[in-house]
């Protein structure tokens, strides 16, 4: 339908209508999980808008070509596009695109490790889409909120904000909000240790992320629900699902979230003795996390790098990874630092030996 329009409306010559042709169709292949065309019709749309003189569609251009660039792993182009976007959106006065800036801009600068930028965007937006009636936006910045809680280990604070950004979604029948939250209420339950909430949370967005299509939501889903089977001692289907992730995020482009399943599949070769592939995987996480600036993964390939090292009896490399997960946790200010902490003061320094039990 969108390419008939770019056809029709390029025949015609009405510019208007193919920048908003191109916009939809860059739309279409977002959602397909196609980021690199879904990023060129952006551009082309964001040049012809500039062109004719339309902000509106400038805006809009600018904020899916966010989108397309957080997708491929781009944090700052992303974050200069929404950026962009934020500052048009306020010139002309359209506050829910403002709101939503607001929102994809914190989620870049969670992505980056910038939690407290992270926070401080999304209550704005949260702020403004109450202000505003936006409710499809404030069920996103509620979730995105409980996001960042999370990572800071503020578990409390992030089952409330992923609860109500739950409630919210089913009541409006925004399902992809719905299974969003669903998958995120159960990381923040797996991470403190119930495991059977976890699963079944995460089994029921896996399910409705199936049914509606959204297969980078769906790449999630499946390396959470992993990573609550690994820490049950299920390590077949923990491998299982992470491998399913790992698949998935290289067919759809999703960068940021190959790197999370190889750190993954890392942790389960690890689990099961499988040191080799281990460290191989995580070799592997480690050097595409640096790529595109995600610090978390970064500190989450050095400390299973670690991890394989010291089951190796290979003390030097082990504190070397240890140092740099630690830097890396410790500027991000995320509660793994002090596990890492933890290992560090039980390797010797002076004599080598290794005190660990």
């Amino acid at each position: 339908m969108h390419a008939h329009a770019l056809s029709a409306a390029r025949q015609t010559g009405d510019q208007a209508s193919e920048a908003h042709a191109l916009t939809n169709l860059g739309v279409v292949y977002w959602r397909q999980c196609y980021y690199r065309q879904a990023a060129d019709y952006q551009q082309q749309a964001l040049a012809l808008c500039r062109e004719i003189g339309d902000r509106v569609g400038e805006a809009r251009a600018l904020s899916n070509l966010g989108l397309a660039c957080r997708r491929q792993g781009c944090y700052q182009q992303a974050a200069d596009h929404h950026q962009q976007a934020l500052t048009l959106s306020r010139e002309i006065g359209d506050r829910v695109s403002e709101a939503d800036a607001l929102s994809s801009l914190g989620t870049v600068y969670c992505w980056q490790g910038c939690y407290r930028q992270a926070a401080d965007h999304h209550q704005q937006a949260l702020a403004l889409s109450r202000e505003i009636g936006h409710r499809v936006g404030e069920a996103s910045a509620l979730d995105h909120l409980g996001t960042v809680y999370c990572w800071q280990g503020c578990y409390r604070q992030a089952a409330d904000h992923h609860q109500q950004a739950l409630a919210l979604s089913r009541e409006i029948g925004y399902r992809v909000g719905e299974a969003r939250a669903l998958d995120r209420l159960g990381a923040v339950y797996w991470r403190q240790g119930c495991y059977q909430q976890a699963a079944d949370h995460h089994q029921q967005s896996l399910t409705l992320l199936r049914e509606i299509g959204d297969r980078d939501g769906e790449a999630h889903a499946l390396t959470n629900l992993g990573a609550v089977y690994q820490r049950q001692g299920l390590y077949q289907q923990a491998a299982d699902h992470h491998q399913q992730a790992l698949t998935l995020c290289r067919e759809i482009g999703d960068r940021a979230g190959e790197a999370t399943a190889l750190n993954s599949v890392g942790d389960t070769h690890h689990a099961t003795e499988q040191l080799r592939e281990a460290r191989l995987q995580h070799t592997a996480a480690l050097t595409l996390a640096t790529q595109i600036g995600d610090r978390y993964e970064q500190a989450r390939a050095h400390d299973g790098l670690a991890r394989t090292h010291h089951a190796s009896g290979e003390l030097d490399q082990t504190r070397h990874h240890w140092c740099h997960a630690l830097a890396l946790y410790t500027d991000l200010g995320v509660p793994e630092a002090d596990d890492i902490l933890a290992h560090l003061a039980a390797l010797d320094p002076a004599t080598g030996d290794d005190k660990e039990d």
